[in-house]
């Protein structure tokens, strides 16, 4: 058998590891946010095919640097590279931090993204000659040229877009609120970064096009970058799956009551942290955080629900987040609001979930209680 050539120096293979890493990082934690039963928000499925379509990308770029694709040609253009898709989806996850549904004219920032898929599916299980006959192709080049620029100023748009988002959304000053607003801002922060990094790439890549051998030492970089760049999206996607690596912040300590039994001082503490800073309507709050926030163990905070409250964790915040939901209706938003809206809003994060945990708790379903509602507001 003829041996293969090794053209690529140790440098190289070092940053090619290192993008083999990112690859199976991203891909895994993607899968995992996917794959979460407890966690059905649009948030996360965003991040996780952001993760996902990212982790791809890089695995595209690797082929490429390590000369596998040109080793293998039946690699060439394979539906691997998804660049256009993560900006926009980057975005949108964004916006689905403070909407549990986008609007309809979401669709329009896919249009791109949707475009450069279907061009790869279209030609990735061609023949061999089928490609190389295409890659001659002018418009073919020009289309190339266009999604190589594109990447990097897409990203810097869509990135200066969630921060001016995230500046205009403010929602009641809660303090778990802020601690989603500032990971949401480093993470963008991190994206643009990333931008600029890959535009100064291009740049540099444009200015050694006339030089083969200049070009080609900056495979390795832009791999590098691009590692780079799928890592900082793989270890905030694990910050949404353990949210207790964005919660960190606690509830102001001067305004919890004090008392000389300790069960009766939780429990009050426990029933002004609902009331005051309403950590309920936090759709990532678990026992882990809320024991966090209480100053106390997780077994020890599991206590305190069972003995001071008389309901698990699940039961406790549920019906908190019930009662929230009648409030709403009783106060008529569920005319302007739809009822799977307000019930994302009162931190539940299905509607399967909130349909389910709402008639086993009342007896009847939502729609039911709603109308129930009007009937007697009707009757007064």
């Amino acid at each position: 058998a003829r041996r293969m050539e090794i053209t690529l120096p140790i440098s190289s293979i070092v940053v090619i590891a290192i993008g083999s890493v990112g690859v199976a990082v991203s891909l895994f934690v993607g899968i995992l946010l996917l794959t979460q039963k407890n966690k059905k928000h649009l948030s996360v499925s965003l991040l996780a095919f952001l993760l996902l379509l990212s982790g791809l990308t890089l695995l595209n770029d690797l082929l490429v640097t390590s000369g596998i694709s040109n080793r293998i040609p039946q690699l060439y253009f394979i539906p691997l590279y998804y660049s256009l898709s993560i900006p926009p989806l980057f975005f949108l996850f964004i916006k689905s931090k403070y909407k549990h549904r986008l609007e309809r004219t979401a669709i329009v920032h896919l249009l791109l993204p949707g475009i450069q898929a279907l061009v790869y599916f279209s030609i990735g299980f061609r023949s061999v000659a089928f490609k190389s006959t295409l890659y001659q192709q002018e418009a073919f080049r020009i289309f190339l040229s266009i999604e190589t620029l594109l990447f990097p100023l897409l990203l810097v748009v869509y990135s200066l877009l969630s921060l001016s988002y995230l500046r205009r959304h403010r929602q009641e000053s809660l303090f778990w609120q802020d601690d989603i607003r500032r990971w949401l801002k480093r993470f963008t922060g991190g994206m643009l970064g990333n931008a600029f990094l890959e535009i100064a790439f291009s740049l540099l890549e444009y200015d050694t096009s006339r030089h083969y051998l200049s070009s080609l030492a900056l495979f390795p970089v832009h791999t590098l970058v691009l590692s780079a760049f799928v890592f900082w999206i793989a270890i905030n996607g694990f910050k949404q799956y353990y949210p207790l690596q964005i919660f960190t912040s606690s509830p102001a300590q001067e305004t919890l009551l004090i008392d000389d039994q300790e069960l009766k001082r939780l429990v009050a503490k426990l029933k002004l942290l609902m009331k005051q800073d309403k950590v309920y309507l936090n759709p990532d709050l678990n026992v882990e955080l809320l024991a966090r926030y209480l100053g106390i163990s997780e077994k020890r905070c599991s206590y305190v629900l069972n003995k001071g409250m008389e309901a698990n964790f699940n039961q406790y915040i549920n019906s908190l987040r019930i009662e929230a939901f009648k409030e709403r209706v009783r106060q008529g938003q569920n005319k302007t609001f739809t009822l799977a809206s307000m019930a994302y809003a009162c931190g539940f994060d299905s509607k399967s979930t909130f349909n389910r945990v709402f008639k086993a708790a009342c007896g009847i379903t939502p729609s039911q209680f709603v109308k129930d509602v009007q009937g007697i507001t009707k009757k007064t």
